[in-house]
């Protein structure tokens, strides 16, 4: 290939390079082989990072107009002193206008004509930072703050509706500026300071202050049009005429004339003095509740109901008990029973036979009466004609029970005896007893002939049935084992300490006839005794000793 002039070479205009277009290149680091080719994509990596005063990419003629990269994720727009940053701080994409010849330098996004500038993102913007400046005076400035807001909570402030309106501009109400408020509903307003108004009009409740202190005064006359509720107290300082009067309270206060302060008077007995009574449900005219005094000196209290032939009105004497308590005291059924409560809960009620008590009588001084005393009939009744009381369930009683005349005590009935414990249920025998029993007399009687025995049983079988004297000691004792011993512990069947005497026959048997067991006497000596004279005969088993009745004595081995 002949030689070249670069001058001679083809020219490509813009447009016509691409990135793998190779450049000529003299490389002056290596002078054994300066001349070098590069790829135009590959030019473009290498270029200065510049500053915003000299930047990396420059354009023509503009020396310090280009682009720069000052650090690693920076890029930035040189403009002469002026120059506009982008730059990645943390999470955050910054981009930051400065200029060194101007202290304050304003950065304005616009779009063309009128075309709108739209984020597809949230917008938030420090209330520090963001200001309302009028579009011709910029003095004029509106500012927010959020400063007041809860932290956490995302407040949402919507704009009203113009539609309808003649005019679509309107106003923000503010606190302390002075404006005209036009249309609007206002839901449980509070007034702190003076209420100026020609009017007031309400289509609803209306409550006037929130204190007893807080006072209303009305200097024009006054018309309640419908029925006014008064929830405290009412004062009159001058006259008070009513047609009728209606209220929850009413209050009259001596003004020290000394005439009565309440007088209701009728012209005669065929009316009601006093009435208190309910005008949406009565029917009659003569119902409600009377008050009077006739001209013999009697006063009535009556409760009269739409002048019912049967029944009457339920009647109820309440009482309170601090702010929110109440029970009933006194109560009339429409069939007139008589009730009497503690606490709310009925103790004594009159019915059409008498009386009944809903609860303990604490106290009595006397009862006096002619007839039975019955308490549930087959609990408790005291008999009029014989005195007796008859208990249908079990006497509990926490103290002593004496009777002062009387020696004859029964519990139960010979067919169906009762079952009586002392210190503890009695569930299986009559009498039943926890602990010792002590007695004076001198005889316990007990047996029948139909049960052909008399039983003494111990309560556990391994026990002793001992006979003590008065002091304790053991004069007679059956173990556990059943052997009887008198005057020791017994380790035989029949065991005596002591002399012995039987006056009858002693008779000993054999256990086993067949094997010649048993039917055994054992003595150190036997002394016979003659019955008729007296006289005495020993059988003496010690070495030596001997002797011979009047008759003879043999063991024969058959």
């Amino acid at each position: 290939m002949a030689t070249r002039k670069i001058s001679d070479l083809t020219l490509l205009g813009a447009g016509q390079v691409s990135s793998s277009d190779t450049l000529l290149l003299l490389d002056n680091s290596d002078p054994t082989d300066q001349n070098k080719r590069s790829a135009v994509g590959s030019i473009f990596t290498a270029v200065p990072s510049g500053t915003f005063t000299t930047p990396g990419i420059r354009f023509e003629g503009k020396t310090a107009t280009g682009v720069f990269s000052e650090t690693q994720g920076q890029v930035g727009l040189a403009m002469g002193n002026a120059r506009l940053n982008l730059e990645k701080v943390g999470t955050t994409l910054n981009i930051q206008a400065k200029d060194d010849a101007d202290q304050n330098l304003d950065f304005k996004i616009s779009a063309q004509g009128t075309g709108k500038i739209t984020l597809g993102s949230v917008l938030a913007i420090n209330d520090l930072n963001f200001v309302i400046p009028n579009s011709v005076d910029d003095t004029k400035v509106a500012k927010f703050s959020v400063a007041n807001l809860t932290s956490g909570l995302t407040n949402i402030y919507s704009f009203p509706s113009n539609e309808g309106l003649t005019n679509t501009t309107d106003q923000l109400v503010t606190l302390k500026a002075t404006q005209t408020i036009e249309n609007k509903t206002i839901v449980s307003p509070v007034f702190s300071g003076s209420l100026s108004m020609e009017s007031f009009v309400s289509s609803g409740s209306a409550t006037i202050g929130d204190d007893a202190a807080d006072s209303l005064t009305v200097n024009a006359a006054a018309t309640f049009a419908a029925s006014t509720t008064f929830s405290n107290s009412v004062i009159f300082n001058q006259g008070f005429t009513a047609t009728d009067v209606t209220a929850n309270s009413l209050t009259l206060n001596d003004n020290g004339t000394g005439n009565n302060l309440l007088t209701v008077a009728s012209d005669d007995e065929s009316n009601f003095s006093f009435v208190v009574i309910n005008d949406t449900y009565k029917v009659s005219a003569a119902a409600g509740i009377k008050l009077s005094q006739y001209n013999n000196g009697e006063g009535e209290f009556l409760l009269r109901g739409n002048l019912s032939a049967t029944d009457g009105l339920p009647f109820k004497v309440k009482q309170v008990s601090g702010p929110d308590l109440q029970w009933d005291t006194v109560t009339i059924s429409t069939a007139g029973a008589v009730g009497l409560n503690y606490g709310g809960v009925q103790k004594i009620s009159t019915t059409n036979t008498g009386i009944s008590i809903g609860g303990a009588i604490d106290a009595v001084t006397s009862i006096t009466g002619s007839g039975d005393i019955a308490i549930a009939t087959d609990k408790f009744t005291l008999d009029s004609s014989t005195g007796n009381a008859v208990f249908g369930g079990n006497i509990v009683n926490g103290g002593n029970i004496t009777a002062a005349t009387g020696t004859d005590f029964q519990f139960g009935s010979q067919l169906d005896p009762t079952k009586v414990g002392i210190g503890r249920v009695a569930s299986v025998y009559n009498l039943e007893v926890e602990g010792s029993i002590y007695s004076t007399g001198s005889t316990i009687i007990a047996g029948n002939g139909s049960a052909g025995k008399f039983i003494l049983q111990k309560g556990a079988p391994a026990i002793s049935l001992n006979f003590t004297n008065n002091s304790g000691t053991d004069e007679a004792v059956i173990d556990g084992s059943g052997n009887f011993g008198i005057g020791k512990t017994p380790s035989q069947k029949f065991d005596v300490s002591g002399n012995a005497n039987i006056d009858g026959d002693i008779t000993v048997v054999t256990t086993n006839p067949s094997n010649n067991t048993g039917g055994k006497v054992s003595a150190r000596e036997l002394v016979l005794t003659d019955p008729s004279t007296g006289a005495t005969t020993t059988l003496n088993a010690i070495s030596g000793g001997g002797g011979l009745s009047r008759g003879k004595v043999y063991f024969l081995a058959n």
